[in-house]
């Protein structure tokens, strides 16, 4: 049993040890307490999100002592797995942002009533090549700012051609949706009065599809109507969709990391975006210097596709990495709202 005041960091020492036989309910306590979870994206607090009850000196250690020890007086094999699992997972932890095991993450998103929603979205292991399934700083920022876009852009919501008098609500389409919170976010808060279809590459669409399901609570609590869906912005549909398919409102995060990108996104945007008085696209993106030419590559061609910037500014968050020094590295980010010039 581990005993300690609430705010004194227990050593090392202090934990069940191997040689003194725990049970495996103590071992999977412990291994709970001693678990890292990656730094918020709302604080630049030095230390990252995890347990303050443990003085980190000898932890590495400790988590080997457990993997190398045959744990022969547990009494399953299932038992045995879980706490070496449990003890790899520390391990990984520990080895950086990269080497996190799956997991499930909490975000609480604002709304202009002054209450929150809680999405819950899982987060399969991070590789080179699953990067859209993890959650970006921008998708987190743009998502907190969603709340707004109803006064930001006052014909977007309501319009005369889009309440329900009329029999149509909102249309939104959601391009590069990750793990889906900004889509998720905006379902949620315009509950029955927008349908949200949430697109991705093939390989990210199963786990969003996914999260769609953890957060069916939620959703079905704010009578939100969300779908999901392949979109590939390389490939364009055939036959062109009807003004009828065409979206309201087009939500992007973080949608430039190939050259190749800005040409994509806009040909897609000029595909599936309504050409109606208020049809808005709603972007967000980081400002990293390797970037910035594709960031202005977007801004001329969205100009070019008769697009003009309705409202922009500029705010930072911290990603969920860190510097070297294990600070918060704070990214700075660039949110934008386009809509047709010619009916601006």
């Amino acid at each position: 049993m581990i005993t300690a005041e609430p705010d004194e960091p227990l050593h090392v020492l202090d934990l069940p040890q191997i040689h003194m036989k725990p049970s495996g309910t103590e071992l999977i306590q412990t291994l709970e307490l001693l678990a890292i979870k990656p730094r918020g994206f709302g604080s630049s607090a030095h230390e990252s999100v995890k347990s303050q009850t443990v003085h980190p000196a000898g932890v590495t250690r400790y988590l080997t002592s457990i993997i190398s020890s045959s744990l022969s007086w547990l009494d399953t094999d299932e038992l045995r797995e879980a706490v070496w699992d449990a003890a790899a997972a520390r391990l990984s932890e520990r080895s950086g942002r990269t080497a996190m095991p799956a997991m499930s993450r909490v975000f609480v998103i604002p709304t202009s009533s002054g209450e929150e929603l809680t999405l819950t979205l899982h987060e399969p292991s991070l590789t080179a090549d699953n990067l859209g399934m993890k959650t970006w700083v921008s998708s987190y920022l743009l998502s907190r700012r969603l709340h707004t876009l109803p006064d930001s852009t006052p014909q977007l919501i309501p319009s005369a051609s889009i309440t329900p008098t009329s029999g149509r609500t909102l249309r939104a389409l959601e391009l590069g949706a990750g793990t889906g919170l900004v889509g998720l976010s905006f379902a949620a808060l315009r509950g029955k009065s927008a349908t949200v279809h949430l697109t991705d590459l093939p390989e990210i669409v199963p786990n969003l599809s996914h999260n769609v399901s953890l957060n069916v609570e939620l959703l079905t609590n704010t009578a939100a109507t969300t779908t999901t869906g392949v979109l590939d912005w390389c490939v364009t549909p055939e036959p062109l969709p009807v003004p009828e398919e065409q979206y309201d409102l087009i939500l992007a995060a973080d949608p430039l990391y190939s050259p190749s990108h800005p040409q994509w996104l806009v040909d897609t945007i000029a595909v599936w975006l309504g050409r109606g008085l208020d049809a808005r696209v709603v972007l967000e993106m980081p400002l990293r210097d390797a970037y910035l030419p594709q960031v202005e590559e977007l801004r001329q061609r969205m100009g070019h596709l008769g697009l003009a910037v309705v409202e922009e500014g500029e705010e930072t968050g911290y990603d969920d990495w860190e510097t070297a020094d294990g600070g918060a590295l704070a990214v700075r980010c660039w949110w934008s709202v386009w809509g047709w010039s010619e009916k601006l």
